[in-house]
C-alpha cells in the first residue's frame, strides 16, 4: 500500500464514554442482575421485607431489573432507547415503591440511578444513535 492508499483508508472512530458513565454502567450491569436473579428465585424474601409485596410486584421488579440490564448495554452501545428507556424504568420503580407504601421521601433513592444517567450522558448525547 502507498501512502495515498492508506490516507484513504479511515479507522473508526472510537467513541469514549468517559469514566463515571462506565462505572456507572458496570455497577447497573453487575447490580440488576443480581437483583433479577434474587428477585426471582426468592420472591418470598421480598413479600418478608415488604408486607405490601405479592408474586406479581416481585416478578414486576425481577423483570424491570432485567431489562435494566438490556437498557445499560444498549447505553454502553450508544443506543438513545436505552437511555430514555432507563428514565422510563426509573419512573416505574418510583411508583411501585410508592404503591408499597415506602413513602415519599424513601422512594426518592430509586431516582438517583436517573439523575446519574442525566448528567453522565448530557455532554455526550450527540454520540447517541
Amino acid at each position: 500500500m502507498n501512502n495515498l492508499e492508506t490516507a484513504s483508508i479511515k479507522e473508526p472512530e472510537i467513541q469514549r464514554r468517559g469514566f463515571w458513565l462506565s462505572a456507572f454502567l458496570i455497577l447497573v450491569l453487575i447490580a440488576n442482575a443480581l437483583t433479577a436473579f434474587s428477585y426471582a428465585t426468592n420472591p418470598e424474601l421480598v413479600m418478608r421485607l415488604l408486607p405490601q409485596a405479592n408474586n406479581l410486584v416481585t416478578y414486576l421488579l425481577a423483570s424491570i431489573a432485567s431489562i435494566n440490564v438490556i437498557l445499560a448495554t444498549a447505553i454502553w452501545s450508544w443506543k438513545k432507547w436505552g437511555v430514555i428507556g432507563f428514565y422510563i424504568g426509573v419512573v416505574v420503580v418510583f411508583s411501585v415503591n410508592l404503591y408499597l407504601g415506602l413513602g415519599f421521601l424513601a422512594s426518592m433513592p430509586s431516582l438517583v440511578g436517573g439523575v446519574i444517567i442525566y448528567f453522565t450522558t448530557k455532554k455526550c448525547w450527540r454520540r447517541f444513535s
